[in-house]
C-alpha cells in the first residue's frame, strides 16, 4: 500500500544516511514512523530515530547526572596523567548503575569510551537499565553495550555529534589539593582538568533503541576528556549518557490547552484525528504510542448510537482506519462523527427538541380575535365623531372618548409585537403601546371623573369653569411623563431577553420582567386607586350627572382580573411555554380594554338609540339611590355651564354661585326666574363639552 511504501521507504533513507542529513518529520509522520517500527523487526543499532524539533529541557535536571559523570572521568583521566587504562571495569559500572538507581525517568546510563590501545577492548561501553519482571519488580542490569551494536557508527547519534564536535571554547580549570600524610596536609598541588557544562552536551531525538533497552528513548550525552601534555587543548576520550525513556511518557495529540506549561513531547500537540463535531479528550497512561485520546462530540452534538455504553470513538481505532485505508485524514463524512443536536440544545444524548415549539394556529385565532377587537375600536370610533354633536355623547366629552379608543387600539398592539418569537427588538418595543394605551385610556376616564369631583366639591364656594381645552392641557404633562419613563426604560434596560424552560424541559424565549417593568405596573394600580377615590367622592351626584358608577365598575374590573392575569403569568405561564402566555396576555387585553370600553360606551349608545329623553331635576336618583329635594318653584338652575341647546351660558348673572346636587343639602339653589313651571336640567357631563 502507498502509506506503507513511503514509510519503508523513509526506513531506508534514514539507514542510509546519517541523522543529520535525514529531512525533518511531521509530527504525524512520525507518529506513524513510531506504529511501523513497533510491528516490524529491526537490526541493532539507533538508527531508527525521529527527526523532530522538540524542547528536551524539561528533562534538564536529569540531564545533570551524566555531566557530573562525565567530569569526574575527566578528572580521573588527567590525574592519572591522560591515562584510560586507570579506569577499571568496576568504577565505570559502578558509576551507570549509581545513576539508574535513582528514583526518576532515568532508564539507563552508559559511559561510552573513545577506542584506545590502552583499553582491554576495542570498544567498551557499560551501560546499566532498569528492567521490570512480571510481578512489576523493578531491577538494575548492566552489560557491555559494544557487544550488540557499534556505537561509533555514523548513525549512533548520541556519540557520533559529539566525538566530532569543536571544543575549543571548552573550559580548564585548576584546583588545588592538599593531600593528607600521618596527621598533617601536604603542600597545595594543582590539579588541571577540563570541565564540561551542561550546554557542551547534546539532546538525541528520539530513537528506537535496538538491541540496548528496544524502546522509544530520547539520549543526554555529555563528552568527558583528557588533555594535551601541555594542558592547552582537550582530547575526546567518550561520553556519559543518560537515556529518558518514552515508552511510559505519554503523547498528547490533543489541541493545546490555553495558559498550560507545555512538555518535551508537546511537539506530538494538534495532531489527532478527531472530526469537526466531535472534540479530542487526552487518555494518559498509554505510553509513547499514537491514539492515546478519544473523540467525544462537542457541545450542540450527540452520538449516533444512543445505546452504546461509551458514547465516544476510540482514537487508536481511528489511526489504525486511517493507517489500513492509506488515507491521511478520513474523508467520509459519516464515520467518526456525531449528529447534531435540535435546535437550541447545549447539549444533548439524542435528537429530541429543545426548544417550544409554538402552536401556529393558536397565535392565528389569538390575532385574528385581536384584529376584530381593534376593527371594532375603529368603528365605535367613527360613531362617536359623527355623533358628536348629539347631547348624550357630548355629555361624555367626544375628545376623550376617542382618546379612550386610540388608548385601547394601542393596547391591543402589544399582541402584534407577541406574536414572533421574542427578541431584543421586539422586547425593546412591546411595553410601549401597552403602557401608552394604558395612560390614554384610563387617564382619560380620571380626568373627566376628575372634573365632576371637583365641580361637586368645590361649586359651593367659587365659580368653576374646566372645559374640554383645560383637561387636555392637564393630560399634556401625563403623557409626556409617560414617554420620558419608556423612554429611559429603553435606553437602560440592555439584557431583554431571557430563556426560561417549560415543565417539560423545552426552552423559549420571553422578554425580561425587570424593576422598570414592576414599578410601571406599581403606577398603574396606584392610578386606578386614584380612581377609585375619585369615584367615591361623587357617588351621591345625580346618576344623570355622572358616570362614576361604570368608572368604577370598570376600575375594579382592571384592577382586580387584570392583577389575577398578571400573576398566573408569572408564576404559572412561564413555566407553560409561550402559547399560554399569549393567550393570557390577550385576555388581559380584553379585560382591560373590552370590558372598560362596554361598560362606558354601551349605556350611550344605548340612550341614543332609544333616543331617551331628560328627565326632571326633581326625580333623578343619586348613585346610592337617594332622591334630591323636590322643587316645585319654577327656577332654572345655574348649577350647569351649558344650557339646553348646548350652548355656553355665558352671561350668567355674576351674583350666581355653582351649588352642586349633594345628599339632601340644606343649602337652597339660587334662584332665577323661569318661564317654565319646571326647570330643564342636563347631565353633569354636559360641562365637559365646554
Amino acid at each position: 500500500m502507498a502509506r506503507v511504501r513511503y514509510l519503508e521507504f523513509l526506513l531506508i533513507i534514514m539507514e542510509l544516511y546519517p541523522p543529520v542529513h535525514t529531512v525533518q518529520m511531521t509530527a504525524r509522520e512520525a507518529l506513524e514512523y513510531v506504529a511501523y517500527v513497533e510491528t516490524h523487526d529491526c537490526n541493532g543499532g539507533t538508527g531508527n530515530s525521529l527527526q523532530l524539533q522538540f524542547d528536551p529541557t524539561t528533562w534538564n535536571s536529569y540531564a545533570l547526572a551524566a555531566v557530573r559523570t562525565a567530569n569526574f572521568l575527566s578528572k580521573m583521566i588527567t590525574y592519572n596523567n591522560n591515562n584510560v587504562s586507570t579506569l577499571s571495569e568496576q568504577v565505570l559500572y559502578s558509576l551507570v548503575t549509581n545513576n539508574v538507581h535513582l528514583k526518576s525517568v532515568i532508564f539507563g546510563s552508559a559511559i561510552a569510551l573513545e577506542p584506545d590501545p590502552s583499553l582491554p577492548y576495542p570498544l567498551m561501553c557499560p551501560y546499566a537499565y532498569k528492567e521490570t519482571d512480571n510481578s512489576s519488580t523493578v531491577s538494575v542490569h548492566a552489560k557491555d553495550l559494544s557487544v550488540s551494536y557499534n556505537y561509533t557508527d555514523p548513525q549512533t547519534e548520541w556519540y557520533h555529534t559529539l566525538r566530532f564536535q569543536n571544543y575549543t571554547h571548552l573550559s580548564i580549570v585548576t584546583d588545588q589539593i592538599q593531600l593528607r600524610t600521618g596527621n598533617s596536609l601536604d603542600p597545595a598541588s594543582d590539579v588541571t582538568q577540563p570541565v564540561a557544562f551542561l550546554e557542551d552536551g547534546r539532546w538525541t531525538n528520539p530513537y528506537y533503541d535496538c538491541g540496548g533497552g528496544d524502546i522509544w528513548m530520547v539520549t543526554y550525552s555529555s563528552p568527558f576528556f583528557g588533555l594535551s601534555p601541555d594542558h592547552k587543548f582537550v582530547i575526546f576520550r567518550g561520553v556519559a549518557t543518560i537515556d529518558i525513556e518514552l515508552t511510559n511518557i505519554d503523547v498528547n495529540q490533543c489541541d493545546p490547552d490555553l495558559g498550560s506549561s507545555g512538555g518535551a513531547l508537546d511537539v506530538f500537540r494538534g495532531t489527532h484525528s478527531c472530526q469537526p463535531t466531535t472534540v479530542c479528550v487526552f487518555t494518559p497512561g498509554k505510553g509513547f504510542t499514537r491514539g492515546a485520546y478519544f473523540c467525544e462530540c462537542a457541545p450542540g452534538y450527540f452520538f449516533p448510537d444512543t445505546h452504546a455504553s461509551n458514547k465516544y470513538y476510540n482514537g487508536s481505532e481511528i489511526e489504525e482506519y486511517i493507517t489500513r485505508n492509506n488515507l491521511t485524514y478520513i474523508t467520509s463524512y459519516n464515520r467518526y462523527r456525531c449528529n447534531q443536536c435540535a435546535p437550541g440544545c447545549v447539549t444533548c444524548t439524542t435528537a429530541a427538541p429543545c426548544l417550544f415549539t409554538r402552536n401556529l394556529y393558536i397565535k392565528a385565532v389569538v390575532l385574528v380575535l385581536t384584529i376584530i377587537t381593534i376593527v371594532v375600536i375603529f368603528i365605535v370610533s367613527v360613531v362617536i365623531f359623527h355623533l358628536r354633536e348629539s347631547k348624550i355623547i357630548k355629555s361624555g366629552s367626544p375628545i376623550f372618548l376617542l382618546l379612550m379608543c386610540a388608548g385601547s387600539a394601542l393596547m391591543c398592539l402589544q399582541l402584534f409585537v407577541m406574536f414572533p418569537d421574542a427578541d431584543d427588538r421586539l422586547c425593546m418595543v412591546m411595553p410601549w403601546p401597552y403602557h401608552l394605551g394604558f395612560v390614554l385610556l384610563y387617564g382619560s376616564l380620571l380626568l373627566k371623573t376628575w372634573r365632576i369631583s371637583v365641580i361637586f366639591r368645590q361649586g359651593q364656594i367659587k365659580r368653576i369653569q374646566l372645559p374640554d381645552k383645560t383637561l387636555i392641557r392637564r393630560f399634556v404633562p401625563i403623557m409626556a411623563i409617560t414617554v420620558a419613563y419608556l423612554v429611559a426604560w429603553s435606553s437602560a434596560n440592555r439584557n431583554t431577553t431571557q430563556t426560561r424552560e417549560t415543565n417539560d424541559g423545552l426552552k423559549f424565549t420571553m422578554c425580561t420582567e425587570n424593576w422598570w417593568s414592576y414599578s410601571a405596573y406599581g403606577i398603574e394600580v396606584l392610578m386606578l386607586l386614584f380612581g377609585v377615590y375619585l369615584c367615591f367622592t361623587v357617588r351621591k351626584a345625580p346618576a344623570s350627572f355622572n358616570e362614576s358608577k361604570h368608572i368604577t365598575w370598570s376600575i375594579y374590573n382592571a384592577i382586580i382580573l387584570s392583577t389575577f392575569i398578571l400573576i398566573i403569568v408569572q408564576f404559572v405561564a412561564e413555566t407553560s411555554g409561550p402559547d399560554l402566555m399569549y393567550i393570557l396576555y390577550f385576555l388581559n387585553c380584553q379585560v382591560v380594554v373590552t370590558i372598560t370600553m362596554v361598560l362606558i360606551l354601551a349605556p350611550k349608545f344605548y340612550a341614543v338609540h332609544m333616543k331617551l329623553e331628560v328627565r326632571r331635576r326633581d326625580s333623578l336618583p343619586t348613585i346610592s339611590g337617594m332622591m334630591t329635594q323636590h322643587i316645585k318653584r319654577p327656577c332654572r338652575s345655574v348649577g350647569v355651564q351649558t344650557t339646553p341647546t348646548g350652548e355656553d351660558n355665558d352671561i350668567i348673572s355674576n351674583n350666581a354661585t355653582w351649588l352642586p346636587f349633594r345628599k339632601r343639602s340644606k343649602v337652597r339653589p339660587i334662584e332665577a326666574p323661569s318661564s317654565n313651571k319646571y326647570e330643564t336640567t342636563m347631565t353633569i357631563d354636559s360641562i365637559k363639552s365646554t
